[in-house]
């Protein structure tokens, strides 16, 4: 029998080189802070998937205190060569080292799709906010091919549940971009040229987005990701975890019920 595989090891060895061939541009980070932070000045910033350091630079330059966590270590090299704070560390099974409460924002973009552990790396992510502190996270549509550890955990509706659930309140949720126009179509649709074109698939979906926002509905599935800016309610318990085990322990007391 084989010995079982390091977690740790495996989230490390991956990603060592990850973000050698580039990262995002300072566009898609300055429209981050820009819409989610456009007066403030927080004590304290930590970045989860902190990458090369692009954010930790813009966040810098406006007089910000931040650090970075990453699991890629040539990352984190980067980031150190220009100057900036950040730790190589895999969140699913490290955790966070960092003192409970010790932050105003916590980012994230497109990272909790990349880990083991989502859930316990969240729990870390709430237990270093401060009460009320906020939480920047964003995940793409899985509409756009965007491959999943977790599939059904990023759809937009669960991961809404997921934040939810553990104890954050969501405030507002801001899309990045369109998804490619063809998604708006069926799966059998979508290879037909005068079909997905942008006259038809682009006027389908700009049809759809602006019936769904005439009626107050968000269109998630218009857009290439969606941003959540949430806040951390402190004071209320929240642990899924413990509260799963709890409710489905065997015996002869019920402990669910259908909701009603």
């Amino acid at each position: 029998m084989g010995q079982a595989r390091d977690p740790r090891k495996i989230a490390l060895d991956t990603h060592r080189d990850y973000y050698d061939g580039g990262t995002y541009s300072d566009d898609r980070l300055a429209w981050t802070l820009n819409t989610f932070l456009p007066m403030d000045r927080p004590l304290k910033v930590l970045e989860v998937g902190c990458g090369n350091g692009a954010m930790l630079r813009l966040l810098s330059e406006r007089g910000v205190d931040a650090i970075g966590v990453d699991a890629s270590s040539s990352g984190v090299e980067q980031c150190h060569s220009m100057g900036a704070r950040a730790q190589c560390l895999d969140v699913s099974t490290d955790g966070l080292p960092f003192d409970d409460d010790a932050f105003d924002v916590v980012i994230s973009l497109e990272t909790f799709e990349h880990l083991m552990n989502p859930f316990y790396s969240l729990q870390e992510v709430r237990r270093v906010l401060r009460p009320s502190g906020r939480f920047i996270s964003s995940v793409p549509n899985p509409r756009t091919g965007h491959p999943f550890l977790y599939p059904g955990l990023f759809e937009y509706g669960n991961f809404r549940r997921f934040l939810e659930q553990s104890g954050f309140f969501i405030e507002r949720v801001q899309p990045w971009q369109w998804a490619p126009r063809e998604t708006i179509l069926p799966v059998s649709l979508r290879r037909v040229p005068v079909l997905n074109g942008r006259v038809v698939a682009g006027g389908i979906r700009k049809g759809v987005e602006l019936a769904y926002r005439t009626l107050g509905v968000f269109p998630y599935f218009c857009y290439w990701l969606w941003t959540f800016d949430s806040r951390n309610e402190k004071q209320r318990q929240a642990d899924p975890y413990t509260a799963s085990a709890t409710l489905t322990r065997p015996g002869p007391e019920k402990h669910f019920a259908p909701e009603r």
